[in-house]
């Protein structure tokens, strides 16, 4: 004869049961013992309107549609990366959504659950080129990607090409206005530095070539920026006529200003990289699984991209007629090696601090 606990007990299980099956979309099982475990899902994440945005696209149809519960710790990313390595036993997040380089080193220390096709299925939708260099362990969430920004106002015929943008800098062409990232600051410097290289010498790990561009047009570079919000302000404020710039911010810019800075992809493609999303070892792995699985899903993908003027790594997601004209193809983006990046940026950060910015 069943207790009366028992039978509550059964009811309870009965119930989780019933509404994870009501969510075929994710990895059901791994959703029913994952509210059973009655646990949140803690998510690493940055902040800004990328942290309101994935509350509002991504969050709140997962909670509804699952009943699981999502909080995100906004921080700096390589200060919540450090924090992990520093207590691994208690993991202070489930999902980690950060850079390349840091995801590797926590790759390494083994902290990190490899993906598994039953608990996240739509690993199988993301292009190779996001998906690949993580050996199984995480995806690209989305991407960015940096070209040339610039005031149609004041710059009529725009470089085309990187070749292009470099070789009109140093001549002077366009005045003491240019703006470029800097290498040690997170803006995406050591990519733009590996895409000139490549765009001028063919070969990307040949970063002496690209070291030259950049002392070619150090005497039209007025600054060296250090927010991604720069280049849009430098461009809006009157500061600076071109420079390099993310294609999202400016055409969110663009839109909103009536057309007073516009964006290029240059002909030997742009800078671009995203954050790298996966499942921390040791935390609820169940519910993160079924949180990233729903993330890179196209479902998901397509209203996020939509609102941030991002690409995105799934292959099924039809954007609509107005971002497929801006979001450059993934045919046509130059993705770094994060393991090149990050055995190299150190020599580079101090090649650049004595040559460059001095």
């Amino acid at each position: 004869m069943f207790t009366e606990r028992g039978k509550r007990a059964g009811w309870r299980r009965r119930r989780v049961l019933g509404a994870a099956l009501a969510a075929p979309l994710l990895a059901v099982r791994g959703i029913e013992r994952a509210r059973a475990a009655g646990r949140e899902i803690v998510l690493m994440m940055s902040g800004g309107s990328f942290m309101s945005t994935w509350q509002s696209r991504i969050i709140d149809p997962f909670e509804q549609r699952t009943g699981l519960k999502v909080r995100m710790t906004p921080g700096n990313n390589k200060a919540q990366a450090m924090a992990l390595r520093a207590n691994p036993a208690s993991p202070p997040f489930d999902v980690y959504l950060g850079n390349g380089d840091d995801f590797l080193h926590l790759l390494d220390a083994n902290l990190i659950v490899k993906l598994s096709p039953a608990a996240v299925p739509n690993l199988a939708r993301i292009y190779p080129k996001f998906r690949d260099r993580w050996e199984g362990y995480g995806s690209h969430f989305d991407y960015s990607s940096v070209g040339i920004a610039y005031r149609p106002d004041r710059i009529t015929s725009p470089p085309a090409s990187w070749r292009e943008f470099v070789d009109r800098t140093a001549a002077g062409e366009f005045g003491s206005s240019v703006f470029l990232p800097s290498m040690a600051a997170g803006v995406r410097g050591p990519e733009v530095l590996v895409t000139l290289s490549r765009a001028l010498s063919g070969n990307g790990e040949d970063v002496d070539a690209g070291f030259a561009a950049l002392q070619k047009m150090k005497d039209s570079v007025f600054k060296y920026y250090t927010s991604f919000n720069d280049p849009v302000v430098l461009l809006l404020n009157d500061e600076g006529s071109i420079g390099t710039g993310w294609d999202g911010r400016t055409f969110i810019a663009h839109d909103e200003s009536g057309g007073k800075v516009d964006w290029i992809k240059p002909l030997e493609g742009p800078a671009s990289s995203g954050p790298v999303i996966a499942v921390v070892k040791g935390g609820n792995e169940e519910g993160a699984a079924a949180l990233v699985n729903w993330a890179i899903g196209a479902e998901a993908q397509k209203p996020f991209c939509e609102a941030m003027f991002y690409g995105s790594p799934n292959r099924d997601v039809r954007y609509s007629e107005a971002l497929a004209k801006r979001i450059p193809a993934v045919a046509d983006i130059n993705v770094p090696d994060d393991r090149f990046l990050g055995k190299n940026v150190s020599a580079w950060i101090e090649r650049w601090n004595r040559d460059i910015a001095s």
